[in-house]
């Protein structure tokens, strides 16, 4: 069988969208006309019951009928959705099938998404690199990144290992390097922190696997951190607080890397958490910040169209402290201190 020829549907041109002018540079505003607006603590709570599910069973859900990015294998190339019928692409990636196909929701040209053969919960690990990595040598001309794994700072689904990739070139990937960092066990990589009101720090390599051990290195330490400081706390007893958004695109030989640092904690005074928008930008964006906005193309709800244009400055202009909220090491002195104790962690050297 022919493997299903895939058509990108065009919805994202039927939102309401516009670039804004801000302090990060110019960022994409959209409002989303199809997507439902959820609440972060459904999304936690779904969540936690699907781990619950596991655990009782001992094992990860192989319903056909588990989510949305359940698919079966039609051949060696091709499969289709369980629920909806609709085709998929099957591509090898870190020696595990996963399928892909368009993003009904499409939320930038060519939007699409990458789903696991298994139904099992996301999981962001040094494996996840290798598998964006796979991604872009077999098709060199889209970027594939990753949602973060846990609640708060996660997607809207993380009961199913995905990614979301696409053909557009996103604000982040042209914003300017902030700071050049060596690390001594990461020969051959250009390593710098990137000048984004989120934490980011993007590796560069023509050496795959250079950049890949590098990646493996700056996950793990990640995952354990601590800095009183900056509010960051790795675990709350077993609870896991530090995840990360992995992004990978190509730039002719370059394999380039951004790795996203998130944090998921709460305290009683901020229950939506430490590093999630608060309650006063909550009219312009209360849901999860994913990885497209990250990135810097804001999904923002349908019910703001209803008052374009009066609130499009606004909304551009919140947007933008949405992104300064999840940045674990803010832009300013304290946060160049934060920065500045992570890299020592990762054994970095002047």
């Amino acid at each position: 069988m022919t493997a299903p020829l895939l058509k990108p549907p065009t919805v994202w041109r039927d939102n309401p969208q516009w670039k804004a002018e801000t302090p990060a540079g110019v960022l994409d505003i959209t409002i989303n006309l199809a997507k439902p607006e959820k609440d972060p603590r459904a999304i936690a709570a779904a969540a936690h019951r699907e781990a619950a599910a596991q655990s009782s069973s001992g094992s990860a859900s192989t319903s056909p009928t588990a989510c949305d990015l359940c698919w079966e294998l039609v051949d060696a190339d091709a499969a289709r959705l369980v629920r909806s019928g609709d085709p998929a692409r099957v591509v090898p990636l870190g020696g595990e099938s996963w399928a892909w196909w368009y993003s009904p929701y499409g939320y930038f040209p060519e939007h699409l998404i990458v789903s696991a053969s298994e139904h099992r919960p996301m999981s962001i690990e040094p494996a996840t690199v290798d598998r964006l990595l796979d991604f872009v040598d077999a098709y060199p001309a889209y970027f594939i990144g990753s949602n973060a794994d846990l609640p708060i700072v996660g997607g809207s689904l993380l009961s199913h290992d995905h990614f979301q990739g696409g053909r557009y070139r996103f604000p982040l990937m042209d914003a300017p390097l902030e700071r050049i960092v060596t690390l001594k066990d990461a020969p051959g990589v250009h390593v710098a922190i990137v000048r984004w009101p989120s934490s980011v720090m993007r590796l560069r390599s023509t050496d795959r696997e250079a950049l890949s051990h590098a990646a493996a290195s700056i996950i793990r330490t990640w995952r354990t951190y601590d800095d009183p400081a900056c509010a960051i706390r790795a675990f709350t007893e077993s609870t896991p607080h530090n995840t990360l958004n992995p992004i990978v695109w190509r730039e002719g030989d370059d394999y380039v890397l951004d790795l996203v640092l998130r944090n998921n904690r709460t305290t009683a005074e901020r229950p939506y958490g430490l590093f999630h928008p608060d309650e006063s930008l909550f009219h312009i964006k209360k849901e999860n910040i994913g990885l497209i906005e990250i990135m810097g193309r804001a999904i923002l709800p349908a019910r703001l169209a209803q008052e374009l244009p009066d609130v499009k400055d606004e909304a551009s202009q919140g947007f933008y402290q949405v992104l300064c909220a999840t940045g674990v090491f803010k832009q300013n002195d304290a946060g160049r201190a934060g920065w500045d104790r992570f890299l020592a962690a990762l054994g970095a050297v002047s």
